[in-house]
């Protein structure tokens, strides 16, 4: 294959791709980031403070009254760990489709690492606690308390923590796919932690399965 031909390949390619990034994708987006932001707001002004599993519980129906089946009900047995980037937690999955992701994510004790490097933009409604971020250069923390939104650009990457009890809305959208294998590589070169493993898979499998029998990828 000449230079001449390579190109050309490159080209479509690249306008493929563009194709997709620019008309597709954004087609499949059915979340709102200003609603799940008002949603948040709201659930944390009418829940007690002391009670996080009422404020899950009333962020998910308030969800489940805007987007309906496209939401899980709220289960507590539905809870699994992840170890991603250095940090550990636990993550209750809402909605999972091959260009969108909505999820409950914290730990009750604190953790830190990195945020990855993700092919899609990702919204971490905080609902308890803080989240601490740093960008490289910055001396200074970023501070994100409940009822903000910590949003990042696909393609950037921060250090971040949780110093203590702190759980979010975090919702993702973008190709969901090439962030899976940021979420369960830990598992292969640290945890061994299979029954985590094949829950998120599964969980995770089961609900885009779902959703793209019912036309939505």
């Amino acid at each position: 294959m000449n230079w001449f031909k390579i190109s050309i390949l490159l080209g479509v390619l690249y306008s493929a791709y563009y194709y997709i990034d620019t008309y597709v994708l954004s087609s499949l987006f059915l979340f709102d980031p200003e609603v799940l932001h008002s949603i948040v707001k709201e659930s944390i002004a009418t829940t007690p403070s002391d009670n996080t599993t009422a404020l899950f519980v009333t962020v998910n129906s308030k969800l489940r009254d805007v987007y309906g089946d496209l939401v899980n009900e709220f289960n507590t047995d539905d809870w699994v760990f992840n170890n991603a980037g250095g940090a550990m937690g636990s993550m209750f999955i809402q909605h999972a489709s091959l260009s969108e992701y909505l999820i409950f994510f914290g730990t009750a004790i604190g953790t830190e690492g990195h945020s990855g490097v993700h092919p899609a933009d990702d919204y971490f409604y905080i609902l308890k606690g803080e989240q601490w971020v740093h960008d490289a250069g910055n001396p200074d923390p970023i501070i994100y308390k409940p009822g903000e939104v910590h949003i990042m650009k696909r393609g950037s990457m921060q250090q971040y923590s949780m110093p203590t009890t702190c759980f979010a809305l975090e919702y993702a959208r973008g190709y969901i796919p090439a962030m899976l294998p940021f979420g369960l590589a830990d598992t292969f070169s640290s945890t061994l932690d299979m029954k985590t493993f094949y829950l998120t898979a599964y969980f995770t499998g089961k609900d885009m399965i779902k959703h793209m029998l019912h036309g939505k990828f």
